[in-house]
């Protein structure tokens, strides 16, 4: 998984842009009414604030996977073991609607909604801490 992780120069301004995407995108969930759309939202703003994460620490990926790795890795003192399941659990969950069409019962966001909220706004907090006033 590591050697799918390669460093780069840091960018301030792509990390930034991510950012602001990434709550753009967490704030038009509400508006969404199908919950496999809510649920493609919820871990395309995760997964562009874990980006984000990775250019202001100088690093890239373009695995899913490694992302998920890289925050797990460097970032576990923010995340339960619980949270890091459900953020895999939400990627997978994100593949199969988009590769196989698969439905995705209302169950999983009713029980998960607050959760991923809360890891969103978690990360959203990180990316904000990482940056500087510009």
């Amino acid at each position: 998984m590591i050697e799918e992780i390669f460093k780069i120069s840091k960018s301030m301004g792509r990390a930034k842009a991510l950012k602001e995407m990434a709550q753009e995108r967490f704030s038009d969930v509400e508006k969404e009414k199908k919950t496999y759309k809510i649920i493609e939202q919820y871990y395309e703003v995760i997964k562009e604030l874990i980006t984000a994460l990775m250019y202001l620490d100088g690093f890239k990926t373009l695995s899913h996977k490694a992302l998920l790795f890289y925050l797990e890795k460097n970032y576990n003192r923010f995340f339960s073991k619980d949270e890091f399941i459900l953020i895999d659990e939400t990627r997978r969950l994100r593949n199969d609607i988009l590769y196989y069409g698969k439905k995705i019962d209302l169950t999983f966001l009713t029980n998960n909604e607050e959760r991923i909220k809360k890891i969103t706004n978690k990360l959203i907090r990180i990316v904000n801490k990482k940056l500087p006033n510009i």
